[in-house]
């Protein structure tokens, strides 16, 4: 610290990649989507404004068969997700962000919002990721809990917000935290199980 007070967890921006995806799949649930819709894992060309043409691809071929969402975010789908986004629209996608904690970086409301292309900071992340896991409901992240010094006397404690805020339907989010489970489970993420055997109830994304 005393050479470098640049904070890599609260001021470095990077682009999220796929780990912004949730974010798109929870605004898709909170419109009436259902882990079980589908949409087909085809080539996507959408038309930008300007006459542009946005095609994003994945790291496979796609197979030309309908997937369901749950599916999508497991396997990290470009394709489906792209097409949800376009359906979903960015404004709800960057509201839904907002809400779950990211609320420093400024995110920019366009498709390709969808695969994390808005750079954000770590602690923005891990906040809106713990809001989805307590059931949609925002509080305020604290780094340090309390100070002591060497003999154990307290110097300062930090509490937590008694007040929750409301980001997200309990309900909702409860359905994107399932989701997020299939990544784990069957997912991008499964090797955290069959590689490190790790059994515990998980939910997460890769990116």
């Amino acid at each position: 610290f005393a050479q470098e007070q640049f904070d890599h967890v609260g001021q470095a921006r990077r682009q999220p990649g796929s780990t912004f995806k949730p974010f798109v799949y929870g605004a898709a649930f909170m419109q009436g989507f259902k882990p079980s819709d589908t949409l087909m894992d085809e080539p996507v060309a959408i038309k930008l404004a300007g006459g542009d043409v946005w095609s994003p691809t994945d790291g496979t071929p796609p197979t030309g068969l309908p997937m369901t969402l749950h599916d999508g975010l497991a396997q990290s789908k470009n394709t489906v997700t792209a097409q949800l986004m376009e359906k979903v629209g960015p404004p709800r996608v960057v509201q839904l962000a907002e809400a779950l904690g990211v609320r420093q970086s400024k995110l920019e409301p366009v498709l390709s919002l969808a695969l994390g292309t808005s750079p954000v900071t770590l602690i923005e992340m891990v906040t809106a990721y713990g809001t989805i896991a307590n059931g949609g409901d925002y509080m305020p992240p604290i780094l340090v809990r309390r100070v002591e010094d060497r003999n154990g006397q307290l110097l300062e404690e930090f509490l937590p917000v008694k007040e929750v805020t409301p980001a997200m339907p309990r309900a909702q989010a409860l359905t994107l935290v399932d989701a997020m489970r299939g990544v784990i489970d069957d997912g991008t993420g499964a090797s955290i199980r069959h590689r490190y055997g790790i059994s515990a109830d998980l939910a997460g994304k890769t990116g």
